[in-house]
This record gives C-alpha cells, structure tokens and sequence, in this order.
C-alpha cells in the first residue's frame, strides 16, 4: 500500500470511527484557502529534448489550462498579458512539475524526458525560484527514501526527527529566500511544499512501523502525533499545485480507510488490501473528507482506476464503479470510467483478444493472429521507456531459452511513422524475427487498456485471453507458466 513517498494517541484524541473522524477533519478544512495573486504580463517558453507527445500543458487548476503545442524542434512559446502569479503545474506526458509564475517578462526552461526531474532547468524571470523547486523536489525524492530506515523508531523519537527536519528546511527556505528577495507568496507556497511532505512521512508510520496485521496499534501514538491534521486546509483546487499534495491525500486516505476497515473486523489480518472493501472505503473516506467536487472527482477517480486496473472480479468492479458514480457530479470523469470499466471486463480471461494489425520488422505489415501459434506472452515496450525495453527483453531472453514452447511477442507501441523501434531493437539486439510494431497504436492501446507500455499479456490459441495483466517479473512467473503448459 504505502511505496516509497514520491512525488506515490489515544483513540479519543485522533483515531476514530469513520464518522467521528471525518466529521472531526471536515470542521478544519471546509474553507477554501484565501490566495492574494496578482497578475502579470509574461512570456513563457520552453524546449523538450526527446518529446513524448507534441506538446505540453500548463494550468493551475482554477482558471488557467493551456494546452502549447511543440514545433519540430521541441520547443513550444506563448506570451500572456495577465496572468495570475503563483504556482503552476506543467505537464508532459505521464510527467509532471510544479512551476512557479511571478512579476517578469520571461520564463524560459529546458529538459529531456530521458531524465525528466534531473534535467529540468530554468532562465528568466523567477527562474530563481524555480530552480530552488527542481533542487528542493530531488532532495525530497532522496531524503524520503533515506527515511524509509527510520521508521522503526519509537513514535516519539520520529515525530521528533520529522519535526527537526522539517523545521530545518524552513529554516533554510527563509535564508535562501532572503538572500534572493523571493516573494512571500512563493515562500509560503513553498513552506506548504514541504509540509505536505513532512506530514506524508507521518501518515504513512503507522502501516510500516506497525504493519497492516496491528495497525490497530496506531491507537497508542502520542496525542501530537497528527497534529497536523488541525492545519488541514484540503479543498483548495490550487493545492493540486503543490506536488506533495497529491502524495499526502493518498496517505492520508490510505490511513484512515485501513484503519476503519481494521476497526470493523477487530484487526488488520482480515483487511486485503487489494480488495473491494478497503477500496470502498477510500471512496467513503474521499467523500467525507472533500466538499469541493473538483477534488472529489480526481481522488476518488484514482482509487477507482486503480480497482479496475488491479482486475477484480466483475461484480466488484461494477460495484465500485456506480459507487463512484454516485458520489462523482464530474460527468466527463463518470463517463470516461464506465468506458474503461467496459473495456477491462472485455480483457477477461476467457475473451477473446481483438485480431490487431503489425507491421514487421522489414516493415511489411501481419495480423497478429498469424503469428500467435500456442500458448504466447505479449510484452509491450516503448523506446521512450529504455531501461524497461532493455530489462523487459533481457528477461524474456531468458524465459524464452527455458521455455521453447512459449512464443514470447514483442509489441513496440512508438509512433509508427518513426523509425525509433528498429533502430532500438537493431542497437539492443533484440529477437527481431519476434518483435512487432502496432500499426494502429492510438486505437489499440485504448482498446487493450495500455495505460503505459510497462504491460505483458498471456494468451492461447484463437487470441483467447489467459491473463490480460501477467506479470513477468514475479518471483513465481516460471511456476505460473509451467502450470498453463500443463494444461
């Protein structure tokens, strides 16, 4: 449940039963979160080295979505008469940052999607700031897996460390902010930035100190030890801004729903995580938790995909989905559910996997039924995904020298009109008699539900589905196969 945090008491003081507790959270964050921008004339620009869509999006969530299309050299342009100042996100493909817009003429920024977060790199105007945020979000991203040793400590020892490091930080936000005259709007939107991180740290301690079996324990943490929650200020669609935000919502949820789920059988040990009743629960807790309807949506939209996704039974999956329909007013976001819903059901084993086109690696063009002979394993890989390409095949080599009778399938799904796949698969080495290219992949990867190339597929003769979501790295993968071969 509770990854690596990236950018994924007593009982009458901050535990409670659902109710009591949602009530309790919802006294302090009914109020939207009072902001004082300004606006400003500004020109923004940028360049993507490796671009993975052809274009980029910047928004914040209130007024602002603008979608800027990259011309052939990767780089996009747009000039704004007035725009508000404050924090922003921008968006590409599956990445996200957060930016921030302040008094100027210019912002200008640089990166590659080979090393997204580490390449980001700002000139202009607030490019100061901007370059304090990118530096910020790395060292959170390294502070927080050092952490991950830290949290068998005793509570208090922890709270303690967490408050210290968080305070140091300030500390060190104010210095760098004085020395360089930062706004006070961006200090203490970036102050909320590393709260929000901070209080992640606390709401994910008690699953990994106590485990999800004595999670009930988490009743005899000190009575400060969620003292943050006394700060909440959740239904503000700009906080979405912030990129600790989404992080924290999710621990958070992901607290109070096991915890309540625990409380309900008594202890942890009957709570499946990756079952319905603790993802019904998230909902419950997503609806209690959020007055704003924009906010409410996307979180509880989340949870759904991820239940559809995790490729539950029917029922459940019909089940969760109308609880989401209820509780949604989005009817874009309720729609967009039902249609991928409808789609994962038609993944089912037992059904049959839609006859799509290939083109070859001397690009002439196949079904892929013509190639599926028995029992197969479709991978799917992107060049844009190069250390995935490169361990996803290296694994396949492997299964495929122990297990002849397997057709192990290649799907690269990179634009067909470049040559990037067969110029990967030639400098890799890669099986090229086995490896294929989508020729319709816009169309196909929504019918097969390809959120990201990281997706394999068992199927058997005729196309008919085995298992829509096999895993290939899984400790037992070889005993799972050894056992379709046998029958």
């Amino acid at each position: 449940m509770f990854d690596i945090i990236s950018l994924s008491r007593k009982r009458n003081h901050y535990i409670f039963p659902a109710t009591l507790l949602i009530g309790c959270l919802l006294l302090l964050i009914g109020c939207e979160e009072k902001t004082t921008s300004k606006t400003t004339s500004i020109s923004i620009a940028g360049k993507i080295i490796n671009p993975i869509t052809d274009y980029v999006v910047i928004r914040n969530y209130i007024d602002i979505q603008d979608t800027l299309q990259l011309n052939d050299k990767g780089v996009f342009d747009k000039k704004y008469k007035n725009i508000a100042t404050g924090f922003y996100t921008f968006v590409h493909g599956n990445e996200y940052q957060s930016i921030y817009i302040g008094p100027g003429d210019s912002l200008r920024w640089r990166l590659n999607t080979k090393a997204f977060d580490e390449s980001l790199a700002f000139t202009g105007a607030t490019s100061k700031e901007n370059n304090y945020l990118i530096k910020l979000f790395l060292e959170t991203e390294t502070n927080n897996r050092k952490i991950l040793s830290e949290y068998q400590r005793e509570p208090i020892d922890f709270k303690k460390m967490i408050d210290s490091l968080t305070g140091a930080t300030i500390k060190q936000l104010k210095k760098i902010a004085k020395e360089n005259n930062f706004t006070d709007d961006f200090v203490e939107g970036t102050e909320r930035i590393i709260e929000f991180n901070s209080w992640t740290r606390l709401e994910r301690y008690a699953y990994t100190h106590f485990g999800k079996n004595e999670i009930l324990k988490s009743d005899f943490l000190p009575s400060n030890f969620y003292a943050h929650r006394h700060k909440l200020e959740l239904n503000n669609t700009e906080l979405l801004n912030k990129y600790t935000y989404r992080p924290y919502i999710t621990s958070l949820v992901s607290n109070i729903a096991l915890y309540n789920c625990a409380l309900k059988h008594g202890s942890g040990k009957l709570v499946d995580r990756n079952g319905f009743e603790y993802r019904s629960e998230k909902l419950n807790v997503i609806d209690s938790l959020f007055n704003n309807e924009t906010l409410k949506s996307l979180f509880a939209g989340n949870e759904t995909r991820n239940f559809i996704r995790s490729r539950k039974n029917i029922a459940e999956i019909n089940k969760l989905v109308d609880q989401f329909l209820e509780l949604s007013e989005d009817e874009q976001l309720k729609n967009e559910i039902t249609k991928m819903a409808a789609t994962y059901i038609n993944l089912d084993p037992g059904n049959k996997l839609p006859d799509f086109e290939l083109y070859t690696y001397d690009q002439n063009t196949t079904q892929l039924s013509d190639q599926v002979k028995g029992l197969s394993v479709l991978f799917y890989w992107s060049d844009k995904n190069e250390t995935y390409a490169l361990r996803i095949h290296k694994l396949v080599n492997g299964l495929r020298s122990k297990y002849p009778e397997i057709n192990f399938i290649g799907i690269n799904l990179d634009d067909p009109k470049s040559k990037t796949w067969r110029e990967a698969s030639s400098k890799f080495g890669f099986n090229e008699s086995s490896e294929f290219q989508l020729v319709d992949n816009q169309s196909i990867s929504k019918q097969l539900a390809l959120r990201n190339e990281n997706r394999s597929m068992l199927i058997g003769p005729e196309l008919i589905i085995l298992d829509p979501n096999i895993n290939l790295f899984h400790y037992k993968i070889e005993t799972t196969l050894l056992g379709y071969l046998s029958r």
